[in-house]
C-alpha cells in the first residue's frame, strides 16, 4: 500500500483532470452538508475513493510490468485491481439516491451524481486502457480485445452483485460461501443477464469512443 501511495500520488506526470475534478466533487457533497445539514450523500466521498483504488492499481500494474515481468506478483495486482474494478462504474447506479424535496435541491443532487459518475468511467475507462496496453504487447491484438469485452461484461455483472445483490469486494474474503451460492442462483435470473447486458454494453462503447483520445495521451 505504501508503494501505490508513493508511486500514484507522489508521481510527477499525475492526472491534474482527476485530482481537479475529485476536488469539485468533495466539495459539492460538503457543501450539500453545509446548506442542508445533513450528511444524506457523504457516502459518496467513500464511494469515489473506491472507484480511484483500481486506477491507481492499474498505473502500479503498469509500472511493475515496465521495470520487469514477475508472474506472480504482477498475477496477484491483476487480480485485485480486476476485483475492485466495478466500484468505477458502480457510481453511475447511485442516482437511486436522488432526492425529490423540492427541485432545488434534486438539480442540485443530479449535478453532484453526474459529476460522480463521470468521475467514475474516467477512472474505469483509464484503468481498463492500461492494462488493455500490457495485454496488447505481452500477448496479442485479438487476446486483447477479448480481455476486453470480458472486463466490461463482467465488470458490469460485479456491479450487479453490488448494487441489487448488496455485496462488495471485500466479501471474496469475509463472505466467500454466501457470495458464490448467490452468485450461481443469479445466473439463472433474466434480471442478472439484461443488467449485465445493458451496463457492460455501456462501458464497453465508453471505452471504444475514448480509446483513440488515450492512444494519443498515454
Amino acid at each position: 500500500m505504501n508503494k501505490l501511495i508513493t508511486i500514484y500520488f507522489f508521481n510527477k506526470k499525475q492526472d491534474s483532470i482527476l485530482i481537479l475534478l475529485s476536488i469539485i466533487s468533495i466539495t459539492l457533497v460538503l457543501l450539500r452538508i453545509k446548506i442542508t445539514h445533513s450528511f444524506y450523500l457523504l457516502f459518496m466521498v467513500w464511494n469515489l475513493l473506491l472507484a480511484i483504488l483500481p486506477y491507481a492499481l492499474s498505473y502500479l500494474i503498469d509500472k511493475e510490468y515496465a521495470l520487469k515481468f514477475e508472474i506472480s506478483k504482477n498475477t496477484i495486482l491483476l487480480l485485485i485491481w480486476f476485483l475492485f474494478l466495478p466500484n468505477s462504474f458502480y457510481l453511475i447506479t447511485d442516482f437511486v439516491h436522488l432526492n425529490h424535496r423540492s427541485i432545488l435541491q434534486f438539480s442540485y443532487d443530479f449535478i453532484l451524481l453526474s459529476l460522480y459518475t463521470i468521475l467514475g468511467f474516467y477512472t474505469g475507462i483509464k484503468s481498463i486502457y492500461r492494462i488493455y496496453k500490457i495485454v496488447f504487447v505481452q500477448f496479442s491484438h485479438k487476446i486483447a480485445n477479448g480481455y476486453l469485452v470480458a472486463t466490461c461484461y463482467l465488470s458490469a455483472y460485479g456491479i450487479y452483485l453490488g448494487r441489487i445483490l448488496r455485496f462488495n469486494s471485500w466479501d471474496v474474503i469475509n463472505n466467500p460461501l454466501e457470495l458464490l451460492t448467490s452468485l450461481i442462483e443469479s445466473l439463472l435470473k433474466l434480471e442478472a443477464l439484461l443488467f449485465t447486458l445493458i451496463l457492460g454494453t455501456i462501458i464497453l462503447l465508453s471505452f471504444i469512443v475514448s480509446k483513440p483520445h488515450l492512444s494519443k495521451n498515454q
